[in-house]
């Protein structure tokens, strides 16, 4: 009977399909209908020699995902690697033919049905519909398995792919650990805008590291391939933080190099696949996500990511941020996470919330549901969550750390910091201890232990000593560590911290602030453009309250910084911006060198110095030199920079919400929203951060208003603020906005 099964399948493909066979490979281009993306989907599967013989086997899996140009069924331009003497016969069909694995092809051309046709995959960089094919993934991964004879588990599944399919195979397999084992990328790109349209973020591979726990990563790329650069620097950082991630240069170009390799390093996962890790880590840009048997949603309609750390039955950190890894956090989101189904069904547990943002601890009791699964609601601000029963034990964990001897970690150097431990269990910890240890030969730890003494519940405590380490590598970017923590009863606990490094460089000099003023720049790589930078009165003097850029010389041009300080005067009250320069046009590759707008704050004493640590690429085509300095400035006056709009926008229920922020307190945000067709007809509101009639979150500078009174039409708005030192602003939005 399954035989029969089989061979009308195989006459069903072959009725609606192309099937050929190639040295008794079947390679069968098929299609089915996606609820996700609302067609017909096409696809490549190559089969292995005895897949019709054995109709009770059962076989592995990989996903390819192909490039830029190319689709299910081959290349549109470039040499191909299907089958044949593709690739010098290195290719995706000989290599089926002689190993007992199944390899899907998927189509990534993503354009709406009318639109004009053309060859970049996928929607991103940038992003230009709703079509979004990391959520199609699953879709597919369900129709194989249901209509071709897999292994329909995560042990035997793997994703790989091709430059633009490079990147999705990480970025897939990052984003679902749970339904894939291992990840292997050729040549791949490292960062794109992606996401859903109305929201993009700028994501990179370099940031993501912690999504790939419980799998097996490589990265294949030739020393002739035009991304080199991008992958150098992402090597720098993952191979210091990440123990399942390999790499391999081989002499090529851009190409699916070294492929029997690759998918051996496949095979091989799936003979000893890693398991769901005990702690584990997730990014997502995506509002909504599943992961692990945990379902994240929440309403948030601007660019972000949502983070969960070192999740497990007890527990786990959550926050959402505007770009990683420091961006600022998004308390205004509302989230709700649902665990897995691992506790007691219809119990009640306590909920230790420990927000460090707000520096606001509670402790609530919610009970399960039928299923065992908890539902926390929080918000995007820094979280961290112990899950207790009534009896639980203490729950430690690192609830921050900081460089206590200099302005930021340097190799070469003793590095001395301090761990601040927090309790979030159900019972007081007593005769706490911390044990930190190097996870890599680069450092050596000197003062390795450190006690905390009694840490109550939902408490934070410091160590009575510091700990301190030496890198010894002046290439090291991330030094990774181990925190042992022990109390008097003997409980364990193991933490991970990554400490970012860098090199011990030069004061630089030659440098213009840009508080106001247009300037023409290095922009693109190797392009330039006039561009109006910073906020203030434009004499390039740092005062406080401005938003400054600072610009070094360099090649005769003005190229703009990405800057990192400790200095308590930048940036208040958690504001960070950063600013993309994209260099595709260059280097053809979807990255960017970031610069930073740092916001002075208003309090900032006179003739303060400040210390940033700055970065700047210059272009050596096809690659980016990273150049590196410290910059010292002195800040002088009064504060006269009135408050900055970031964005506006108003919700479903008619919630107007303005970010904005200013170096010091705002006195006030007004909106008036006049009506696109009769602009004599407005309605002026005045916003407020506090929590209440509308307003989500108390002191996050989202102010906001929800509007009582039915308003229904499309408006302008325009923006009036002023800060404590009575600097005003007017601003008019160009966008117009519903009310509903």
């Amino acid at each position: 009977m399954k035989s029969f099964f089989c061979s009308s399948l195989l006459l069903m493909l072959i009725f609606y399909t192309a099937c050929v066979h190639a040295d008794d490979v079947t390679i069968i281009d098929s299609r089915h209908y996606s609820n996700v993306l609302g067609e017909i989907r096409n696809y490549r599967i190559f089969l292995p020699p005895d897949y019709f013989n054995n109709p009770q086997k059962r076989y592995p899996v990989i996903y390819f995902f192909h490039g830029w140009s190319q689709r299910y069924f081959g290349s549109t331009r470039t040499g191909g690697f299907d089958k044949g003497d593709d690739n010098n016969g290195d290719n995706i069909a000989n290599f089926v033919a002689g190993h007992e694995v199944i390899v899907v092809k998927p189509d990534g051309y993503n354009r709406n049905p009318d639109d004009e046709y053309y060859l970049r995959p996928y929607n991103v960089s940038p992003v230009e519909t709703n079509r979004q094919f990391p959520i199609y993934f699953p879709e597919l991964v369900e129709y194989i398995d249901a209509n071709y004879n897999t292994i329909a588990d995560r042990d035997h599944r793997a994703v790989s792919g091709l430059s633009m399919g490079g990147f999705m195979t990480f970025w897939i397999g990052g984003k679902y650990p749970h339904l894939v084992s291992g990840a292997g990328n050729f040549c791949g790109s490292t960062e794109f805008w992606v996401g859903p349209k109305n929201s993009p973020v700028e994501y990179r591979h370099l940031d993501m590291y912690n999504n790939y726990k419980g799998m097996n990563v490589r990265l294949n790329y030739g020393n002739k391939d035009f991304i080199r650069c991008y992958h150098q620097d992402m090597n720098k950082v993952w191979s210091q933080v990440m123990d399942n991630y390999e790499y391999k240069i081989y002499n090529a170009a851009h190409s699916t190099c070294g492929l029997s390799e690759m998918f051996n390093f496949l095979l091989e996962t799936f003979e000893n696949p890693p398991g769901k890790p005990e702690k584990w880590h997730h990014i997502d840009v995506y509002p909504e996500f599943s992961v692990w048997e945990y379902f994240i949603s929440s309403d948030r309609n601007v660019p972000g990511f949502t983070i969960l750390e070192n999740a497990n039955k007890r527990g786990f950190r959550c926050s959402v941020r505007e770009f990683l890894p420091d961006g600022e956090l998004m308390p205004f989101v509302n989230l709700s996470v649902t665990t897995s189904p691992v506790y007691e069904k219809n119990q009640q547990y306590i909920i230790n919330d420990v927000d460090h943002k707000r520096n606001i601890t509670s402790r609530k009791v919610i009970q399960s549901d039928n299923s065992g699964r908890l539902k926390i609601n929080l918000n995007g601000s820094f979280h961290e969550i112990g899950i207790n029963t009534m009896e639980a034990p203490p729950n430690i964990c690192i609830a921050s750390f900081e460089v206590g001897n200099m302005s930021w970690a340097t190799q070469k150097k003793d590095v001395s910091i301090s761990v601040k431990l927090l309790n979030k269990g159900g019972t007081k910890a007593e005769g706490v201890k911390v044990k930190l240890l190097a996870t890599r030969n680069s450092a050596n730890v000197m003062n390795n232990e450190s006690k905390f003494g009694s840490i109550p519940i939902n408490e934070i405590k410091g160590s009575h000593t510091p700990f301190t380490f030496f890198v010894h590598p002046d290439s090291i970017e991330i030094e990774r560590f181990k925190l042992i923590i022990t109390d008097k009863y003997n409980n364990e606990w193991s933490e991970f911290i990554e400490i970012p490094l860098k090199t011990d460089q030069p004061e630089i000099k030659d440098f213009e602030i840009a508080d106001g003023k247009l300037f023409k720049v290095a922009e693109a790589g190797d392009d330039t453009a006039s561009v109006y930078l910073g906020n203030g009165n434009g004499d390039g003097v740092p005062n406080p309250g401005e938003s400054i850029v600072i610009l070094i010389k360099d090649l005769n041009k003005y190229w703009r910084t990405y800057l990192l300080s400790s200095d308590k005067y930048v940036n208040p009250f958690g504001i960070n911006i950063r600013i993309s320069d994209n260099w595709g046009s260059y280097d053809h590759v979807g990255g960017s060198a970031k610069y930073s707008i740092p916001v002075l704050s208003s309090d900032c004493p006179e003739n303060h110095i400040i210390e940033f640590f700055a970065e700047y690429w210059l272009p050596d085509y096809p690659d980016h030199i990273i150049k590196r300095g410290t910059i010292k400035i002195k800040v002088t006056g009064k504060d006269t920079t009135p408050p900055k709009v970031r964005w506006v926008q108003i919700s479903g229920d008619n919630t107007i919400q303005v970010r904005i922020y200013d170096g010091g307190k705002i006195q006030y945000v007004k909106a008036i929203l006049r009506s696109k067709d009769n602009p004599e007809k407005f309605l002026k509101v005045e916003l407020k951060d506090d929590g209440k009639e509308g307003d989500r979150t108390d002191g996050d500078n989202v102010f906001s208003k929800k509007i009582p009174d039915q308003k229904f039409g499309l408006y302008n708005v325009e923006i009036e603020a002023a800060d404590s030192f009575g600097n005003k602003m007017v601003e008019k939005k160009p966008d117009v906005f519903v009310l509903h």
